[in-house]
This record gives structure tokens, C-alpha cells and sequence, in this order.
């Protein structure tokens, strides 16, 4: 009798997955159509135990549906990992210590074929790898947003001076361990920036990014492009809700349909191959106009989403693709 294949995720508690729309599940849920054993942990599961890694405790997803998924843990105690074919790491940032350390003890073992790899993720943040396709001639300066990251509020000052001409529509202050359109905030002008720079951060150790604000957010939205295997996999556009800059639907943005400029398609494609050299599996690229604002490569979502505005399944094709060998 064959042995059953199986795929490990990790990802956090499979109690806070919103089952309509979650990326995670559209991939659980190919995986069991193609006869895996699905299995769910958390990063805090996932152990070194004398030259191996073991899971301390695992859900096995039995099935899914649009409204409901049917689970149940798994009886016994240190699990192997080695015994799976694949593991996904589809947990949600803030890339902290704890995202850290599951990603040096993933990367401890090279049998478990792991999508995205433990080492890209800790050698590439997803708010600054487009500057490395810059370093690498993939993207011209112009498809990049003007970005200062920093704590030193003295460095701020001095890019806002220096660059004043790209800040005409406004000021964009974020986290740089920042997720999900969080602490998003928009400024009209400098001196508001700095009174809440001033008032928020001071004697904090938390780097900030500042960015100019791009208005063809409100009028052409941010878009979400899916690449999987050095392949443009689907996308749409979000759109930020009334009042807000934040287009993320974490946030209460909208997603339409919009078809991609051959510009677009070209830019995207350009980096779907060079994440692919990288070893980078799946990648939401988040675009507005012509440039990359970020490539998010710890839990790329949207596969759901695109799923809903047209009913077309294209997790298949991404699990096909990264699960390629």
C-alpha cells in the first residue's frame, strides 16, 4: 500500500482563518484534491530535537468548503517533519524574533522542500526587495517609490528637504515592521508628519519608512499581482475605502477587476523570473501605476479574492507551479 503524501502548514491558529477569503486554505484545500494529508501547525510547534525537527502539536484538515473547515488534532506527541513531502509557511507577519526563529530551525534541514524557503525570507524584506531587482538592473529608478527608512528623525528632515518636490500631494509615514496596511498614515504637510513623528516615535527604537503619497491610488488603486513560478498568476485592484490610503482589504478596501497595461504585465513578469531566481515560490507584488511598492513573500494573499471576482480557481495552478520539482 503507498504511503499517503503529505503537506505541513504553518501559518497562525487555523481559529482565526477566515475561511472566504484565506490564501492558506485555497492551497490546503488543492493539496487535499491532489490526495495529500494536510496537516496545520503553529510556529510555536515546530521544534530542534537531537539533530531533527519535530511537531509537538498538529490540526489534520479533513475538509474544506466556502463556509466551513472540518478539523481535528492529531493524537500523539513529536512529529517528524522530515515525513513530509512539502511545507508551506503561511504565517503572517510582523517578521519578529518568533518568525526568525522558525525560519533558522526550517532552514536546518534540506529533505522538506519549504515554500517560500526559510533563507529568501530571512535575507529579504518584503518592503525592500524591490531595491535589490533595482541593485540588480531588474527595475529602473522609476519603478521604484522614493523611500527614506530610518529612526533618526535628522535623516527624515533631511530627505523631506532634499526631495520637497516629490512630497506635492502629501506625506505616507509607516512601521517598517509594519503588515496588512497597518499604521498606515497620511500627512498634508511636513510639519504634521513631524508632530506626529514627534509625539509617536520620539525615544522609540522602531525604524519608520517615509514615502511620498502616490495620488493614483485613489484613482487607478493598488494592485495586487499574484506570481507563482516565475509566472504571472492573476490580479485586481484594490481600492482604498473612503477616507483612508490604505487600499490592503485588511483595512476595508474593495477589490475590482482592471486589466493590466502591457506596461504592467511587462514590469511584472520581469520580476515574477527574478523571484524565481531567488528560490521565491509565491509573491504578492503590490503595484501602483508603474512602480513596486512591495513584494510580500511571507503570506501572499489574493488567490481568494480573484477567485470570487471571477470564479476561476487559480490556487491550482499556483500550487502546481511552486510544488514543481
Amino acid at each position: 500500500m503507498a504511503i499517503q503524501k503529505k503537506v505541513l502548514i504553518v501559518a497562525d491558529s487555523i481559529k482565526k482563518v477566515k475561511v472566504l477569503s484565506d490564501s492558506s486554505l485555497a492551497l490546503a484545500q488543492i493539496a487535499l484534491e491532489n490526495e495529500f494529508a494536510v496537516h496545520w501547525c503553529e510556529s510555536h510547534h515546530v521544534n530542534f530535537y537531537s539533530n531533527s525537527i519535530i511537531l509537538n502539536k498538529l490540526i489534520a484538515i479533513q475538509s474544506i468548503s466556502k463556509n466551513e473547515i472540518k478539523y481535528e488534532e492529531v493524537l500523539g506527541r513529536n512529529f517528524q517533519f522530515s515525513e513530509y513531502q512539502y511545507c508551506f509557511i503561511r504565517k503572517d507577519p510582523p517578521f519578529d524574533e518568533e518568525y526568525k526563529d522558525l525560519c533558522w530551525i526550517l532552514a536546518s534541514q534540506s529533505k522538506v522542500k519549504v515554500l517560500n524557503p526559510p533563507e529568501a525570507l530571512l535575507s529579504y524584506h518584503e518592503k525592500a526587495l524591490q531595491w535589490r531587482a533595482f541593485s540588480e538592473g531588474i527595475l529602473t529608478e522609476n519603478n521604484l517609490i522614493p523611500t527614506c527608512v530610518t529612526m533618526d528623525l535628522n535623516v527624515i528632515e533631511n530627505f523631506c528637504s532634499q526631495y520637497f518636490e516629490l512630497f506635492e500631494n502629501g506625506f505616507i509615514c509607516k512601521p517598517w515592521l509594519g503588515h496588512g496596511g497597518e499604521s498606515v498614515e497620511f500627512f498634508k504637510d511636513k510639519s504634521s508628519l513631524f508632530d506626529f513623528v514627534n509625539k509617536k516615535y520620539s525615544g522609540e527604537k522602531e525604524k519608520l519608512m517615509i514615502q511620498p503619497f502616490l495620488k493614483e491610488i485613489y484613482t487607478e488603486g493598488d494592485r495586487r499581482v499574484i506570481v507563482a513560478g516565475g509566472e504571472i498568476i492573476c490580479d485586481f485592484i484594490r481600492l482604498p475605502p473612503q477616507g483612508k490610503v490604505a487600499s490592503n482589504l485588511a483595512q476595508g478596501g474593495s477589490a475590482v477587476l482592471r486589466e493590466m497595461t502591457s506596461e504592467q504585465k511587462a514590469l511584472c513578469q520581469k520580476i515574477a523570473l527574478f523571484l524565481k531566481e531567488k528560490n521565491i515560490y509565491l509573491a504578492g507584488l503590490d503595484v501602483i501605476g508603474n512602480r513596486i511598492g512591495e513584494i510580500n513573500i511571507t503570506s501572499p494573499t489574493g488567490l481568494r479574492t480573484y477567485e470570487m471576482l471571477t470564479g476561476q480557481n487559480t490556487a491550482r495552478k499556483a500550487f502546481q507551479l511552486m510544488t514543481m520539482n
